[in-house]
């Protein structure tokens, strides 16, 4: 291998890494902003309501989340496929695809669970 080559997958790799690293800091940034809207509200003596608390927590239902993760994994899985048909050299052009099905069969699962589950919403 090239020393240009190598640095392929090691920038793929930095920048997955960097990808997670972002989206659980803006959670977590997100989160710590929740809590001191809450924590005013109760400084100023405001009734927190649960509708109110439900609103500011942003949670979804687990049926929405299941389809939700399952539609994203499985748009990856097939824009992973596809992209590997665009690849050049056919050993790199086998392994993406492949490497791409972790994802799609991933999302099929979560979309079975969103269609099997019966869920109490």
């Amino acid at each position: 291998m090239q020393t240009a080559e190598i640095f392929i997958p090691i920038t793929m790799f930095i920048m997955m890494a960097a990808v997670l690293i972002v989206y659980f800091y803006f959670a977590r940034k997100n989160k710590e902003g929740i809590q001191e809207t809450i924590r005013r509200s109760i400084e100023h003596g405001q009734q927190l309501t649960p509708e109110l608390l439900e609103k500011l927590s942003g949670a979804h239902s687990p049926k929405v989340k299941d389809l939700r993760r399952g539609v994203v994994l499985c748009a990856l899985g097939i824009a992973g496929f596809f992209a590997g048909f665009v690849l050049k050299e056919p050993d790199a052009s086998e392994v993406f695809m492949m490497l791409s099905l972790f994802p799609l069969f991933i999302g099929a699962g979560f979309l079975l669970v969103w269609k099997l589950d019966r869920y109490n919403d």
